[in-house]
């Protein structure tokens, strides 16, 4: 485990396999980590054993990276210059990105903003129409803040995702939550010129949402994990081996 500093706030990353092989970079999601996300789902072996060098990031306010508790703190921007500084630190001109959840939301606008940087993209259930959907923000904040219970079933499953992995700050994911919920995620103005692979369970009420999006990007594609959901589909085993058949379809 490695950090970089990123205007100031630092980010933890973890890099496996070959370090000259082509890099794959991993961004998880919401209230999770590199290790939790990643590492401990099992996905580091069927990269490297397809030859890949795998760098996985704690986004800000996750896991070891630092946890600024300001809104502005987790402007896209900002989100976009935490990976890009990864990247320059490990002197990676241009990586394939992996994002799930959050994580897809994220590496879809970097590959927008930064199309240089993004040699393909693979999203993971990707929140199509908007992030944190039914969440309602003034409840959140008296729940996490004054100890005031919600009585919002949306808002409730977000806020046991803040405190369920141990170590999180539900402070600092509360203003992440905010600023993401501030801005509207538009994924096909624009959309991503890269090669790119769409993957959602079945059983993710999200799914039909990525089949849609896939048929309405021309250079896209869709696979969906069977029986899988919102929560279980980052083990998938179909899911890896689709990954390491799309990355192995793109030019090295």
């Amino acid at each position: 485990m490695a950090y970089v500093d990123s205007g100031g706030v630092r980010i933890a990353f973890e890099t496996f396999g070959d370090a000259s092989a082509v890099p794959v970079l991993l961004v998880h999601g919401f209230a999770s980590n590199r290790d939790g996300n990643w590492l401990r789902a099992g996905w580091a072996r069927p990269l490297t054993d397809a030859g890949y060098h795998g760098v996985a990031v704690d986004l800000r306010g996750h896991g070891e990276s630092d946890r600024p508790r300001s809104i502005a703190a987790y402007g896209p921007g900002r989100l976009q210059a935490d990976l890009l500084a990864v990247l320059d630190a490990l002197a990676v001109p241009s990586a394939h990105v992996l994002g799930y959840s959050l994580g897809a939301r994220l590496a879809w606008e970097l590959a927008v903003a930064h199309p240089a940087r993004v040699r393909s993209l693979v999203v993971g259930g990707l929140p199509v129409a908007g992030s944190f959907a039914g969440y309602d923000v003034a409840q959140a904040r008296a729940a996490v803040e004054r100890a005031i219970e919600t009585e919002d079933a949306a808002t409730a499953r977000y806020l046991a995702m803040m405190t369920a992995m141990p170590g999180n700050d539900p402070r600092a994911l509360l203003r992440l939550a905010e600023a993401a919920r501030r801005r509207a995620f538009r994924p096909l103005a624009p959309m991503p010129g890269q090669p790119t692979l769409i993957v959602a369970g079945t059983d993710d009420d999200l799914a039909a949402d990525s089949e849609a999006l896939a048929a309405a990007v021309p250079h896209a594609e869709f696979v969906p994990l069977p029986g899988r959901n919102h929560l279980d589909a980052i083990t998938s085993r179909v899911f890896k081996t689709a990954v390491v058949e799309f990355l192995d379809r793109q030019p090295r």
